[in-house]
């Protein structure tokens, strides 16, 4: 979106304009609100890692492999917590301009209980007037999106930025996968030690499948919200 959003609002259909703005929005949201329990789990892997460090230095020789592996383990988890860290921008970002949304709609809130509408005994003229507060709010509704998203494209780079965060987590997910499988390989060989080990890898791979939800989840949302900024697009284009 290299031009603000709410610059063409007043050359294109408002209604189509606010439908897309608030599905381009919703959808961001939804990509965030996909990824909210990645730190819980990047934390619960690093611990899992440490644990089988400490079994696999009690192993010997049966757990050289399996050392190795909860190190890399650890390289992986560094890089969802650095991935949920810039995630939490995001955050602070839609709780502002959330109420920043709802400032700008208050002050057309009306009350019975005013004196200006016991002004409005006529019931025809009320019904004019409610109808002109409710596209002035919608109006501001619609101003508050389109800067909202604005401000999310200038900061972060828009939904390319939620898809290239998207696709890191899915690397990260490719390859403790592949950790649980290698760990599963080991645990194999292990003697005495194959129980733990193997359950190592299958807590990984619960790790796994959580994360892979999450992408899931999140890529689904990012296709809506391409979609979306797509159809945007189009009409300021066919409004120049």
């Amino acid at each position: 979106m290299q031009d603000s959003l709410s610059s063409y609002t007043l050359d294109a259909p408002d209604r189509q304009v606010s439908h897309y703005q608030h599905e381009l929005f919703q959808q961001c949201r939804n990509t965030f609100e996909a990824f909210q329990g990645l730190g819980d789990v990047a934390e619960d892997m690093r611990i899992l890692s440490l644990n089988a460090e400490l079994a696999a230095g009690r192993a010997g020789t049966y757990g050289v492999s399996i050392r190795a592996l909860t190190q890399y383990t650890r390289e992986l988890v560094n890089r969802l917590e650095q991935i949920n860290l810039e995630m939490k921008k995001i955050e602070a970002f839609e709780e502002d301009e959330a109420d920043a949304t709802d400032d700008q709609t208050v002050e057309y809130s009306a009350d019975p209980s005013d004196a200006s509408y016991e002004e409005y005994e006529d019931g025809a003229e009320y019904a004019t007037e409610e109808y002109a507060y409710d596209e002035e709010q919608s109006a501001a509704e619609m101003d508050g999106v389109a800067y909202a998203l604005q401000k999310f494209n200038d900061d972060n780079g828009g939904v390319k930025y939620l898809n290239d965060q998207a696709k890191r987590i899915a690397e990260v997910v490719s390859q403790s996968n592949s950790i649980a499988t290698n760990m599963a390989i080991e645990a194999a060989t292990a003697g005495q030690y194959e129980d733990t080990f193997t359950n190592v890898a299958n807590d990984m791979r619960g790790f796994v499948d959580t994360l892979k939800n999450m992408v899931t989840r999140a890529q689904d949302s990012i296709e809506k919200a391409f979609r979306a900024e797509k159809s945007l697009k189009e009409i300021e284009a066919a409004g120049r």
